[in-house]
This record gives C-alpha cells, sequence and structure tokens, in this order.
C-alpha cells in the first residue's frame, strides 16, 4: 500500500502510475450508515425528514406523499467547493417507483430540495401523522440509520467514462502482475467505487451513462450515490444502486434544479 500526493490509496500493482492517478483524485465523502435514529436535522437515509413550518412534505404527480429517501446536512460533512458548507439537502422518491411491476420511467418523477442554513432551525414540523398510511413495504431502505462521513480523495472509478483521459485504452488489457492480471483487472479490484457517497467518482454496473453523450456530461458531479447492501438492508430491486447527478457550476450556486436521477441493476 502507497499513498501519493493526496493521500490517495495506491496498490503496489499500480505504483508505477501514480502520476494519473493523483491528477485525477477527487474529494469524496464516503457515507457510513448507523443503524440508529437521527435528529431531524442529522444527515440520515430514509426516517423522518427535516421540514420547517413553512414548507409541505413533496407529493408526486398523483398527488401522494413521497417517500423520504436521504438527507444531507452540509455542516456535518466538511466537502469543499463546489460543496455547499452547510445546509440541509434532501432526496424524495415516489411510491409507486418501488412496485417491481412498474417499468423504471415512471421512477423518473423525484424531488431534492435544499434548505438554507439561514432558516431557523427551532421552527420545525414535529407532527408527522399525515405519513401514516404511507405504503414502505417495498423501500429500499428498510429502517432509518444515521449518516457518518469520512472525506478523502479518490482516483477516477473503473467506470466512470473520463479513465480514459488519464490511461490510454490500448494499456486496459496489457498484463502487470506476475500472475498475468490485467491493468483493467487490478484497476476494477481497486477502484470500483461500490460506496455510499457524496462527491468523487460513480459506481456502475455496466456502463457510465454520459460516455457517448455530450450533454449527460453536463451532470458531471455525483451528488448522492446508494448501493444495494444486505447487511444494511439496503436493496434496490435485484442488488442495484440509485445515484444523483448535478453539474458543478451549478452546485457551486446552491442550485438544485437541475438534476439527473440514475437508476441500474444488475
Amino acid at each position: 500500500m502507497s499513498h501519493i500526493e493526496k493521500n490517495i490509496y495506491i496498490p503496489k500493482e499500480l505504483i508505477h502510475f501514480h502520476t494519473s492517478l493523483s491528477h485525477s483524485a477527487e474529494q469524496v465523502a464516503i457515507l457510513k450508515p448507523v443503524k440508529q435514529p437521527a435528529f431531524l436535522h442529522e444527515s440520515k437515509f430514509a426516517g423522518l425528514p427535516f421540514l420547517t413550518n413553512k414548507m409541505e412534505h413533496p407529493k408526486d404527480n398523483q398527488n401522494r406523499y413521497m417517500l423520504f429517501l436521504a438527507q444531507l446536512n452540509f455542516a456535518e460533512i466538511q466537502l469543499d467547493h463546489p460543496f455547499p458548507q452547510d445546509g440541509i439537502l434532501q432526496f424524495y422518491i415516489p411510491q409507486q417507483c418501488y412496485e417491481r411491476e412498474k417499468l423504471h420511467s415512471e421512477c423518473r418523477y423525484f424531488k431534492v430540495q435544499y434548505i438554507p442554513d439561514q432558516v431557523h432551525y427551532n421552527e420545525f414540523i414535529h407532527d408527522f401523522t399525515y405519513l401514516e398510511d404511507v405504503n414502505i413495504g417495498s423501500f429500499p431502505i428498510q429502517q432509518e440509520m444515521k449518516l457518518i462521513s469520512k472525506t478523502e480523495f479518490e482516483p477516477v472509478s473503473a467506470m466512470d467514462y473520463r479513465l480514459n483521459n488519464y490511461f490510454k485504452p490500448e494499456i486496459m488489457d496489457a498484463p502487470i502482475t506476475l500472475d498475468d492480471r490485467s491493468f483493467q483487472d487490478v484497476y476494477l479490484e481497486s477502484y470500483l467505487a461500490a460506496e455510499h457517497k457524496i462527491g468523487g467518482y460513480p459506481y456502475f454496473i455496466h456502463q457510465d451513462f454520459r460516455k457517448t453523450s455530450p450533454y449527460l456530461q453536463h451532470y458531471d458531479t455525483l451528488l448522492l450515490q446508494i448501493i444495494s447492501n444486505d447487511e444494511q438492508n439496503i436493496m434496490w430491486g435485484d442488488s442495484g444502486i440509485i445515484s444523483f447527478f448535478i453539474n458543478s457550476k451549478k452546485l457551486a450556486q446552491c442550485d438544485f434544479s437541475d438534476i439527473y436521477f440514475h437508476v441500474e441493476e444488475y
């Protein structure tokens, strides 16, 4: 194991590529869900959201209350620009998104909302009885979990389309170990990026959806990634992932009006 420049992890098999790995490195907050209740204002998966008295719980296009997926309190997370230094960001998705007979196209309705730190955190909703009839039986996160974050740097992930910006395609199949494992084999083992996270580089099961689309490359920043994890009782469909992407310039402006919601399953 070696740590070069931005304190990134580099396995011994890739030590000769440390310059490219370091140049590609981006800040990331790795999220660790802890199976315990969180205060309303804290970072969490599932549970109950922080809503001020002037806010309403988001509804979907069928006028049903949306399911509260995650909440990020940036005062706890400590990421640098372009991420906010404070305020609360929330993610909601519709109830019908988890009925397996539904198509993914019906999951595209979602809500991301930002609550700046200027609001009075002591003026919040504490009566959630209006949610008693909401069906959460198929919700992918089965219990509220407080999020503990750890900020670090990580190199470009194995499935990110920008990998080719740092490593030539012809090197991918070249053997680099004594047992003839290829560069790509080692890279997949080391930098798959399959974690709950904010920022950094995304994980994809099949391929980066932005690879061949200049329009989709506009969504250059990973806002939130949630992966399936049996031990944490998090499961999207057949062991899938859900991710939210944003443009870095809009993120710097705390403009969360243009988000790309990505769903992928095996």
